[in-house]
């Protein structure tokens, strides 16, 4: 004997449209028992475009029969989908998340019928097709198929019904949990250093994706930062919906990576939500530095507050009122220093001249270069000057110190005056 018992998904049920499923498995699953501690979603994002999510679903349970599992998330990986409940033996999606034929019309399809193939714009559909061709209209009262493209996007506030087949389960009703990857969640940070008395206020801002085509509410979201390799491309899903939220994060190791767990609830409704992610107080320096093309400024400080997600970080100074640039750092763990490079001095210049070049030996060469930089500022600064050098070289000739920063770099500081110039020269002899 077999029943039919509908499975709730937690919350209430969205409007129910599903999209097309990426294939059709046979999985095992394992029985889960009543966990009322699981009733609220739990959600763990990664950086590359997908996530995975906990849930639990309320079932009243045959021996065997089907369940109809409703509200799953249109980008879920099926073949990621593990019941912690009763043996599966099959999963078939019972409505697909594809157009309907009257949706189609004003598309241009493919139409089996009669043993022919049709191809043109759907002008009507109905009890009778109408097809606008080549060479004219032609109506199909009946047809064998219609091959039409697939919809670019999923539509927001869609979701995947699956009819699922089961067996050797205990009769009544029972709690049902299941997890399973989902494509169309993401996350990013972007950062805001603001600067004043001498201090870097640097405060982290979480951007939190939902494209799956249903909203999650009250989840417990944890953000995973690092670089894991995702399951699949992303979908292109871009409709947005942003909401800001505040939240108590605790970073914590997560086997090589980082996890940042929200505390509190998080309603991370389809589209963007934002929740503050890092608010610290650090001391920085300016420093400037010049390696060829422009004098840059840059914003440097070490990371005593926590793992820090890589991300854009957009600088500001006077307590938040000048916008002055950004940059991008990487996953930057705990004790690492941070070097932004933010934009052009604007008061700074510098020039490199190759003032003289001789031919020594068949492959030995003797440069000698001349930096220039000099200054509209109102005071003295120090630039570093990084030079970067060919082949196997041998500095003969310095007019300052200079720090050998790896094989092919060597770094002067030179002291600019206020409004002034100040220049370097220095010898070098290399080989190919």
């Amino acid at each position: 004997m077999r029943c039919v018992a509908p499975l709730l998904p937690w919350g209430k049920m969205r409007e129910r449209k599903v999209i097309h499923m990426r294939k059709a498995t046979t999985l095992v699953v394992v029985l889960l028992g009543a966990v009322a501690g699981l009733a609220t979603p739990e959600l763990t994002i990664y950086t590359g475009g997908f996530g995975l999510v906990r849930e639990t679903r309320s079932v009243f349970l045959s021996q065997e029969g089907d369940l109809m599992l409703e509200g799953l998330p249109l980008t879920t990986l099926l073949d990621s989908l593990v019941f912690e409940g009763l043996t599966m033996t099959r999963m078939v999606p019972t409505r697909l998340g594809l157009p309907t034929v009257e949706d189609l019309v004003g598309t241009t399809v493919t139409v089996f019928a009669h043993g022919e193939r049709f191809q043109g714009r759907l002008v009507a559909a109905g009890a009778v097709l109408v097809l606008a061709t080549r060479e004219g209209l032609v109506f199909l009262p009946a047809y064998d198929r219609i091959v039409a493209p697939p919809p670019k996007d999923p539509v927001l506030g869609e979701s995947l019904v699956l009819k699922v087949r089961y067996r050797d389960a205990t009769p009544g009703q029972a709690v049902v949990g299941l997890r399973y990857l989902a494509e169309g969640l993401d996350w990013s940070v972007n950062y805001a250093a603001t600067l004043g008395g001498g201090k870097l206020f640097l405060h982290g801002l979480a951007t939190l994706e939902n494209r799956t085509g249903i909203d999650f509410l009250g989840a417990r979201v944890s953000l995973v930062a690092g670089d894991v390799y995702r399951p699949t491309p992303r979908p292109a899903a871009r409709a947005v919906f942003a909401l800001a939220i505040a939240a108590d994060v605790e970073a914590v190791p997560a086997f090589e990576y980082h996890r940042y767990a929200f505390h509190e609830p998080v309603d991370l409704v389809q589209g963007v939500t934002l929740a503050p992610l890092v608010n610290a107080e650090l001391a920085y320096v300016r420093a400037y530095q010049f390696a060829g093309g422009p004098v840059e400024v840059r914003v440097r400080f070490t990371n005593t507050v926590a793992p820090l997600p890589g991300g854009e970080v957009r600088v500001y100074d006077m307590d938040g009122r000048l916008f002055v640039g950004a940059a991008t750092i990487r996953h930057t763990p705990v004790g690492e220093k941070v070097d932004l490079a933010i934009g052009a001095a604007f008061d700074l210049i510098g020039e490199r001249i190759l003032e003289a070049r001789q031919r020594l030996t068949e492959d030995l060469y003797r440069d000698t270069y001349r930096i220039t930089l000099r200054s509209a500022k109102s005071d003295p600064v120090e630039v570093e000057v990084v030079e970067t050098l060919s082949g196997a070289w041998t500095i003969t000739h310095a007019d300052l110190p200079y720090e050998r920063l790896d094989a092919h770099r060597i770094l002067f500081r030179v002291a600019v005056p206020a409004a002034g110039t100040a220049e370097v020269r220095y010898t070098v002899e290399w080989r190919f």
